[in-house]
């Protein structure tokens, strides 16, 4: 199965997590925190990267967790 990365965004005020290329979300609401720190966590269990959109659609960070899914693999 290929995997995507971990997208966390705000919509209408309220912040989610979906994969990237997703319309829906998996996780919904909360402060910004809350849904920043769900996005790593499963970007990490995967080993993708996790993207934080502002509300205004530009990036405010990309942090990457490719380097855990090659070490696992090894």
């Amino acid at each position: 199965m290929a995997v995507d990365d971990v997208e966390t965004y705000c919509e209408n005020g309220i912040w989610k997590t979906r994969w990237r290329h997703s319309t829906n979300p998996f996780a919904v609401g909360g402060e910004k925190e809350r849904q920043v720190s769900q996005g790593a966590t499963v970007a990490s269990w995967y080993g993708v990267d996790h993207i934080i959109t502002n509300p205004d659609g530009t990036t405010a960070e990309h942090n990457s967790y490719c380097d855990r899914r090659e070490s696992d693999a090894s």
